[in-house]
C-alpha cells in the first residue's frame, strides 16, 4: 500500500512540474482591475453614454474656393470649432454640396454646387462621423455626382453617408454601434432643384414627389423606413431637407411631419434648408419624446449678398448652431440629456478672406467689426437677438 501511495505521489509531483512548465511558456491573460461597486457602476454606465455633436449646411461657395486660390490656409476654417469634434463620439450634419472628381469640375455659384476633392478631405479631417447628402443640391451633378460623393467618404474616411444611394436601397446599412448604443439614420429632402429622372428616384430619399402628382406613395415608403429602422436600432435620427429658405419659423407641413415621425417612434428630427436658425423643441406624446431641430441653419458657407432675399436673412445666412447633448442607454431605455446649443458664426473680412467658423463667445469686437457684412448691421446685437428669440433658453448654452 505504501508503494502505491509513493507511486500515486510521484505521478502527481510530475503533473504539478508539467503544469508550471505550461504556464510559464503561455502569455499572460488580461488582467481586470478590481473597482469598487460605485466604480464598477461609473464604468458600465460610461461604455453606454454617446457624446453627440450636430451641425447644419456644409454649403461650399465660390467666395471661399477664390480666397483658397489666392493662398488661404485652408485649415484656418474650422479651426475655432475642431475642439466640439476631437472628444464627442458622434457627429452629424448635411452635406449639401456633392464632391466632385476628375470628370466633375468645382463650382460653388448659380445654386449648382460641386466641391473638389480637397474640400471633402477638409470635412474628413474636421472628425465628421455621418452626413447627409440627400438636399435639394443632390442632383446638380446627376447619379454620377451623388457616386463620387458616396464614394469619395467611403473610400477616404469612416463617415456613413445617408439620403443617397450608388447600388440597392439599403436603409439597414445605415447603422452606427457607438459605446453599446446602436444609431440608426435615414435621411429625406423635399425635391431637387434639378428634378431626379423617375427611373432613379429610388437613389435618393424623398418624402414628396418631384412631380407632384403623388405625395402619398413617397410618404408612404418614409413610413416603412421608419418603422423597419425603428426595429433594428436603440436611437433613430431622421435628417430631413424641409420647409421654405430664409425664415426663423417652421411652417406647418413640417410640425405635422415631425408629428408624424413621432408616431413612428424617431427620437430626433434634424432640420435643414432654411439657412437660418429655428426653433427647437419637444414633441410628446402617448408614443413617446422627440427632440425636433427644425432648422441648424448654415454651418459652412461663403455668400455675402443673396439676391433673392432681404437685409435680414442676409445676415442669417453667415450664422448656425452647432449643437452638443448626450445619449444615456441603460435597462430601462434610451434618454437624451443636456442638450445644448451655441451660435457659430461664419466670419469673412472686407475683403472676402480669412474664413473662419467663430463660437459665439469667441467673437471678438475685432472680428464683429472687421466681418463683411459689419456695415450692413451684422454684428454682436443682431446674433444674440436672433439666438435668444428663436431658441428657448432651454436649449441655449448654460
Amino acid at each position: 500500500m505504501k508503494k502505491i501511495r509513493i507511486g500515486l505521489l510521484m505521478i502527481f509531483s510530475i503533473g504539478i512540474v508539467f503544469l508550471l512548465a505550461f504556464l510559464v511558456t503561455q502569455k499572460p491573460l488580461k488582467t481586470l482591475k478590481t473597482e469598487s461597486t460605485s466604480e464598477k457602476k461609473e464604468i458600465v454606465d460610461t461604455a453606454k453614454m454617446a457624446n453627440l455633436t450636430i451641425v447644419g449646411d456644409f454649403l461650399y461657395e465660390e467666395p471661399y474656393y477664390d480666397a483658397l486660390k489666392n493662398g488661404e490656409d485652408e485649415n484656418l476654417y474650422f479651426s475655432k470649432v475642431k475642439k466640439y469634434f476631437q472628444n464627442d463620439d458622434l457627429s452629424i450634419g448635411n452635406m449639401e454640396v456633392v464632391i466632385g472628381n476628375d470628370n466633375l469640375k468645382p463650382s460653388g455659384s448659380n445654386f449648382s454646387f460641386c466641391a473638389p476633392e480637397s474640400v471633402g478631405r477638409q470635412v474628413v479631417g474636421l472628425g465628421m462621423d455621418v452626413l447627409s447628402t440627400a438636399n435639394n443640391h443632390s442632383n446638380d451633378r446627376g447619379q454620377e455626382g451623388r457616386n463620387s460623393t458616396i464614394d469619395f467618404f467611403a473610400n477616404n474616411s469612416n463617415i456613413l453617408t445617408v439620403g443617397t444611394f450608388k447600388d440597392e436601397r439599403d436603409i439597414l446599412k445605415n447603422i452606427k454601434t457607438v459605446n453599446d448604443i446602436k444609431f440608426g439614420f435615414l435621411a429625406y429632402t423635399y425635391g431637387t432643384n434639378i428634378k431626379i429622372p423617375a427611373e432613379l428616384r429610388n437613389k435618393i430619399g424623398l418624402y414628396r414627389d418631384p412631380d407632384g402628382k403623388d405625395h402619398g406613395q413617397y410618404e408612404k415608403l418614409m413610413r416603412e423606413e421608419i418603422s423597419t429602422m425603428r426595429k433594428e436600432v436603440d436611437v433613430l435620427i431622421v435628417i430631413m431637407h424641409w420647409g421654405v429658405e430664409f425664415t426663423y419659423t417652421p411652417k406647418e407641413a413640417e410640425r405635422n411631419l415631425a408629428s408624424m415621425m413621432n408616431a413612428l417612434g424617431v427620437d430626433i428630427i434634424i432640420g435643414s434648408h432654411s439657412h437660418s436658425i429655428e426653433p427647437i423643441e419637444w414633441i410628446k406624446s402617448d408614443h413617446g419624446e422627440t427632440l425636433v431641430y427644425y432648422s441648424m441653419g448654415n454651418f459652412v458657407s461663403a455668400d455675402d449678398d443673396i439676391s433673392r432675399t432681404g437685409e435680414t436673412f442676409d445676415n442669417a445666412y453667415q450664422m448656425g448652431l452647432l449643437s452638443t447633448l448626450q445619449i444615456e442607454k441603460d435597462k430601462n431605455g434610451i434618454y437624451i440629456r443636456d442638450v445644448q446649443t451655441t451660435p457659430i458664426i461664419n466670419y469673412f473680412d472686407e475683403n472676402m478672406r480669412n474664413f473662419q467658423l467663430v463660437p459665439l463667445d469667441e467673437y471678438t469686437s475685432d472680428l464683429e467689426t472687421s466681418h463683411f457684412r459689419y456695415k450692413y448691421n451684422f454684428d454682436r446685437n443682431f446674433i444674440e437677438n436672433a439666438y435668444e428669440t428663436v431658441i428657448d433658453s432651454e436649449f441655449r448654452k448654460k
